[in-house]
């Protein structure tokens, strides 16, 4: 494992990777958009001309070659390559605009990079392909991955659970996006240098020990997991209740309570589970 490298997989405008460079790691970022790594190796070309940032513009598969990819018109970060999730998000707003990029496997990437200290996966739709790669390799020391309570279900949430666990994680947090505005990093740091930074919808924000929230075991996570994915099938974007005046209400009330009905994270610490 490489102490000095985070992995960014869902660079989306780079908003994380500048943020994992300035706490003082390298970063690989990788992002199938063509547009947004563009700007990104433009805005921070510093670092790529001096080797702190490396990017792939490619798509996560199964295989080596091009695959579609839907850029929703409204919402720039709900690019992906699943025809399921792109007609859920076309559903919610904006228009489709299918275009083919290059792909690749998540193994290939960490076998000429190789394995990260801290892994971020957030690609809607194929998340787990990148967890499945970690099989049989050296296992970073924190995972996650985003997305999986909103859109893939309990099925999908477990399935990423499930991986992690028989991976070696043992730890879990999850982390709600609609109050990153609210988080700040420690000092002293507990993870690379102390950064002063601000986060929003768009930041996964700060990661390991820094995650906030405590750790949880898997039972706990998969209970708290189950009561999330209820209030999003039913409160959240497209939800049976999103635009009722109870739903609204309920909405209200939940951000009143400090625990918005909004995106997770997943977070994962390897090692030794929680008595």
């Amino acid at each position: 494992m490489r102490t000095d490298l985070v992995i960014d997989v869902g660079m989306h405008v780079g908003k994380d990777t500048e943020f994992y460079i300035s706490k003082g790691f390298q970063v690989v970022g990788i992002e199938a958009n063509p547009e947004l790594a563009q700007q990104v190796a433009k805005r921070l070309s510093a670092y790529v001309s001096d080797g702190t940032l490396r990017i792939y513009n490619v798509a996560i598969a199964d295989r080596v070659g091009t695959t579609d990819f839907w850029v929703n018109s409204a919402h720039d970060n709900w690019g992906t390559t699943s025809a399921q999730f792109a007609d859920r998000y076309a559903a919610l707003g904006g228009t489709n605009r299918c275009i083919a990029v290059p792909c690749m496997p998540f193994g290939q990437i960490l076998d000429e990079c190789g394995s990260p200290y801290y892994l971020k996966v957030d690609i809607e739709g194929a998340d787990l392909l990148c967890l499945e790669a970690l099989h049989g390799r050296e296992r970073p020391k924190y995972v996650s991955f985003g997305g999986g309570l909103n859109c893939m279900g309990f099925d999908g949430t477990f399935a990423g659970l499930s991986l992690l666990w028989n991976l070696g994680y043992r730890q879990f947090k999850v982390v709600n996006q609609g109050l990153n505005h609210t988080v700040r990093c420690p000092y002293p740091p507990l993870e690379g240098r102390f950064v002063d930074a601000r986060f929003d919808g768009l930041c996964s924000g700060p990661f390991g020990e820094e995650a906030p929230g405590k750790w949880l075991s898997a039972e706990e996570v998969l209970l708290k997991c189950r009561r999330l994915i209820r209030d999003q099938r039913d409160y959240g974007m497209n939800g049976r209740h999103f635009r009722s005046v109870w739903g609204r209400c309920y909405k209200k009330y939940r951000r009143l309570v400090g625990e918005p009905v909004e995106w997770w994270d997943i977070h994962a610490k390897l090692g030794a589970g929680i008595n």
